[in-house]
């Protein structure tokens, strides 16, 4: 008796579909897992300055210290007042203006002092010695309204830590 092979008649092509649905799945995560902002800026309004330089090339190790206005409430400050960037009415409530450094909130000088100190540390001049200065910039961004002793404790913490390269955020004026 003679048995009947059935043709086989398999494709020898490659099926894509599971290839096509692992890069969609790496899409995804890539894009899900990326952060696509800088959680060091802060939206604030820059000073004018006929001398500001733009900032073209940022070093990467830069620590950004932030002085914002922000209030608890989800209303807006009956103060502060802007048209189009521009600042009408300062305000001057002492308790809205903030020092914001890596998204951390610093309610007191030691604990900015204590931050500045752990990142100056990180680039001494001679590694491992608190007593040397830092190479650790720091960007100084503060609102155009802003109190100006804010400014000066985050200059002050800077300089109990050794920190000496500091940059102070502006922008030109429109001609």
């Amino acid at each position: 008796m003679k048995i009947k092979r059935r043709a086989m008649l398999e494709s020898t092509g490659l099926n894509m579909t599971p290839m096509i649905d692992v890069v969609f799945q790496l899409i995804v995560f890539l894009m899900l897992a990326t952060d696509f902002t800088n959680t060091e800026i802060e939206r604030v309004y820059l000073p004018k300055a006929d001398a500001a330089q733009a900032d073209d090339h940022p070093d990467k190790t830069r620590l950004m210290a932030n002085i914002i206005h922000r209030i608890s409430t989800e209303s807006d400050c009956p103060q502060l007042k802007y048209k189009n960037g521009v600042l009408l009415q300062p305000c001057q409530i002492e308790n809205h203006w903030k020092i914001v450094v890596r998204g951390e909130e610093i309610k007191t000088q030691e604990r900015l002092e204590e931050l500045l100190t752990i990142e100056g540390n990180l680039d001494r001049e001679v590694p491992g010695n608190p007593k040397t200065p830092s190479n650790k910039p720091v960007m100084i961004r503060a609102d155009g309204s802003a109190p100006f002793h804010l400014i000066t404790r985050v200059l002050e913490a800077a300089g109990k830590a050794l920190v000496w390269k500091l940059e102070i955020g502006a922008e030109k004026p429109p001609e």
